[in-house]
């Protein structure tokens, strides 16, 4: 399967936007660690538009942006 991986903020220090080939049933947590996002990043995934748990599995042609959240205060 491919998808289109946006990374935004930080994680550009770790990954760049690119469309990937992929197995079938991946989730958002197992990409992250597939492209060796540390994961003590903080962050949100939006699949097509939409804000999507880390851990529901990817289908062919999603679009994904890999957000940090941002704390402080």
């Amino acid at each position: 399967m491919s998808i289109k991986v946006r990374p935004i903020g930080l994680i550009k220090r770790f990954a760049q936007e690119q469309e990937i080939d992929l197995r079938e049933g991946l989730t958002p947590r197992q990409l992250i660690r597939d492209l060796g996002i540390p994961e003590e990043l903080r962050m949100m995934a939006f699949v097509n538009g939409k804000s999507r748990g880390l851990d529901e599995e990817l289908r062919n042609g999603d679009d994904i942006k890999l957000v940090t959240l941002l704390t402080g205060g």
